[in-house]
């Protein structure tokens, strides 16, 4: 008469056991799940880094082929336009800003020192611009290098107001 009263039902034991073989999997699932976020968070990173290097880049190339002048005072770049519009480039201790009428934009990039130069071509035929921006990514230096052509009307120009 017992045994139509009884139920089927898991004993204490195993239900321990299926709890602890719970517990053993949600830990595994735990420590992968921190791996790939960590690995995730420094793709990203790495990526935010390059989309700031690569949109630093094309600003200044943009900005040194569509501007008159280029100014270098410490750690600030200005472009003067054939118009009389200012653009500025001020870098800063981890980043750096451009800034122009309209709006500014922010570029996460630790910069160690400007340089700027001038160059002539191999045939020396034209005279440049160099303007050679020394980063830090990751602790690892690297130089980015630009160039804008000198014509001939400006180099005149200085020589007349040297003299």
């Amino acid at each position: 008469m017992n045994n139509k009263k009884m139920a089927a039902a898991f004993s204490i034991v195993e239900a321990i056991v299926g709890m602890a073989i719970t517990a053993i999997i949600m830990s595994i699932i735990f420590v992968v799940f921190s791996i790939v976020t960590e690995r995730m968070m420094d793709y990203k990173n790495q990526n935010e880094l390059i989309c700031d290097i690569n949109r630093l880049t094309y600003s200044v190339n943009k900005d040194i082929f569509e501007n008159e002048k280029m100014i270098v005072i410490d750690n600030e770049i200005t472009f003067k336009s054939y118009s009389g519009e200012s653009i500025k480039y001020h870098f800063l201790e981890d980043y750096a800003l451009r800034n122009n009428e309209i709006f500014i934009d922010t570029f996460k990039i630790k910069l160690s020192q400007i340089y700027i130069d001038t160059v002539k071509s191999k045939s020396e035929q034209f005279v440049f611009q160099k303007l050679k921006f020394n980063i830090e990514i990751n602790e690892d230096k690297m130089d980015l290098k630009f160039y804008k052509r000198i014509y001939a009307n400006e180099l005149l120009l200085k020589e007349n107001n040297e003299k």
